[in-house]
């Protein structure tokens, strides 16, 4: 069987990025970027009126879509990373490459899923109707 060199492991490694890459965006958008699948049009004004809860529906929506398509992308690079640490041998550069990636790329992911709780519980308990900050209605 024939040896493989470093340069060879750089272009197949790179093959296989844009692979993935390239289906993950196909997957994306061939399924779930219809703004019917992800619940963007949330009243049409004639129908169902536009009102300020129907805003916020739709800012709940546009947040819990945008986490849906970041973790597509953080499952991406932790499997490119991945494959950077499987494929870097003995060459510790590529390895502490790899483990900061997948580093970089957990804490990013921690921070979307942060704020994520952080805005939902915002928009599901304070701005749920009827609460006010200043007593009761009158």
């Amino acid at each position: 069987m024939k040896k493989v060199n470093s340069k060879q492991y750089i272009v197949i490694s790179k093959i296989l990025a844009f692979f993935l890459l390239s289906s993950t965006i196909y997957y994306l958008l061939s399924t779930t970027a219809y703004a019917q699948d992800f619940k963007l049009i949330v009243c049409d004004g004639v129908t169902v009126p536009c009102t300020f809860e129907k805003l916020i529906e739709l800012v709940q929506n546009i947040i819990s879509a945008m986490i849906i398509i970041s973790t597509f992308f953080a499952t991406a690079a932790f499997a490119y990373a991945g494959f950077l640490l499987l494929t870097s041998g003995g060459n510790e550069s590529n390895k502490t490459k790899a483990k900061e990636m997948l580093g970089k790329v957990l804490k990013g992911y921690l921070w979307i899923l942060v704020a994520w709780v952080l805005v939902y519980t915002i928009t599901t308990v304070l701005l749920r109707p009827g609460l006010s900050l200043l007593g009761q209605p009158q």
